[in-house]
């Protein structure tokens, strides 16, 4: 039975007020059609578009910036490579600009299928991907039909609340299951066995879609996921470190002394660089930078409880005189290291070759009754610490842990 296009008129309406309102869709006059939504332009191939042509650059940099992340701690968690993992979602969510991306946070097209399932939103107007036939409503011609959506069970998609919980999903679920989980260990192997991160990561792609993941093949799937991973040379992510690290300005510092041991990322696989450093956690990367040793006297400060995580680094620093408590008998170890107590701390451990004697600071904000003001010049004379373009030093200022992190490394490779 064919239905009036003055149905189909209302139905466009409707889905383009429906479009607008998502914020993603800034660009709704590049919509791809639905069959329902343009009886003329709509196809069925459309559905798995993006809802506007190309996504700009700034779009896509931040949909790979922020999957980065979940790739990598799911990568640390299970396994699979974290290139694979961002590549797919590229292609298969159109950097998160697809309707089943936008409606349902699906970025793996990964279904649900049955009629009306749980936790599932449906994509409507894609082509008949079901075992059976499904009634159609109207017929424009070849990838132009409207299906009866209510007797559909082939285009329903799991709904995620977030992008990082498909990441996940993926990775802790789907990709560990009985059908493509071979393609994990012989991943591992051929690491270990001296293949690159690049042609492991494209090998793992052939084997899970040969296996079904994907209808084209693996020859297919591979060719096409590898061109987005080396576009944006998401080999990168590959590299052992942390998620929130890859790219940053402090990199490399970070890799290099946590190889070391002298700090730690969280349990979520990040580093959190950006993260303000607490005094406890500086006590904890000072200790370990220089390893200290107790020494038997007893110090106490009444807000560091013997449970606290980070109550024999701060007995240490405070036994060997390299960070001291704030006065009335405390630490105050959660909060945030300054740039003028970082100086001391340095100062205090010795790191220099000869103590500053200078009567004046070029700091705009530094003056010589400062009680920081002999470790900040020696700081800055040892090439250890600057100050800001603006003639400040910005005594009150927090350390970030990439900071902190950054000082360390350069204190290492002067001594």
């Amino acid at each position: 039975m064919m239905v009036s296009r003055t149905r189909f008129a209302s139905v466009i309406a409707l889905c383009f007020t429906m479009i607008l309102v998502n914020s993603v869709t800034t660009h709704a006059a590049s919509i791809n059609y639905l069959p329902f939504e343009n009886a003329e332009l709509g196809r069925n191939s459309n559905a798995y578009l993006s809802i506007y042509g190309t996504p700009s650059i700034e779009l896509k940099e931040a949909f790979v910036n922020e999957i980065g992340v979940y790739a990598k701690a799911a990568n640390a968690k299970w396994g699979a490579p974290t290139s694979a993992i961002m590549g797919m979602a590229i292609i298969e969510s159109g950097y998160g600009t697809t309707r089943i991306a936008i409606h349902a946070n699906n970025i793996f097209g990964i279904k649900a299928w049955g009629y009306n399932p749980p936790n599932a939103w449906q994509l409507k107007g894609q082509p008949n991907e079901d075992y059976e036939a499904i009634p159609v409503l109207a017929d424009y011609g070849r990838d132009r039909i409207i299906y009866d959506e209510n007797k559909r069970r082939d285009n329903w998609y799991r709904k995620f609340s977030s992008y990082e919980e498909a990441v996940n999903y993926l990775s802790g679920n789907l990709l560990l299951n009985y059908r493509y989980g071979f393609a994990l260990n012989q991943y591992r192997d051929r690491i270990n066995s001296g293949w690159s991160n690049e042609d492991a990561s494209k090998q793992y792609l052939y084997e899970i879609a040969d296996a079904g993941y994907n209808h084209l093949g693996g020859e297919y799937y591979r060719n096409t996921i590898t061109k987005v991973m080396e576009e944006w040379n998401l080999y990168q992510y590959d590299e052992k470190g942390f998620a929130d690290t890859v790219g940053h300005w402090a990199n490399e510092e970070i890799s290099f002394i946590t190889s070391k041991g002298w700090a730690n990322g969280y349990p979520d696989g990040t580093f959190k660089p950006g993260e303000n450093l607490t005094r406890a956690q500086a006590a904890k990367m000072i200790s370990n930078f220089i390893g200290l040793k107790p020494t038997g006297e007893n110090i106490q400060f009444s807000d560091v409880s013997d449970s606290f995580w980070g109550k024999d680094f701060i007995t240490r620093v405070a036994q060997h005189g390299v960070m001291n408590g704030i006065g009335t008998g405390k630490f105050s170890p959660e909060t945030y290291m300054t740039r003028a107590q970082m100086a001391q701390m340095f100062f205090n451990a010795g790191f220099y070759q000869q103590v500053s004697t200078t009567e004046t600071s070029e700091f705009n904000d530094i003056n010589k009754s400062y009680w920081a003001f002999s470790a900040i010049e020696t700081m800055k004379q040892e090439g250890i610490m600057a100050g800001y373009p603006n003639g400040n030093f910005g005594p009150a200022d927090p350390i970030t842990r990439a900071q902190m992190a950054a000082v360390m490394y350069r204190i290492y490779q002067k001594e």
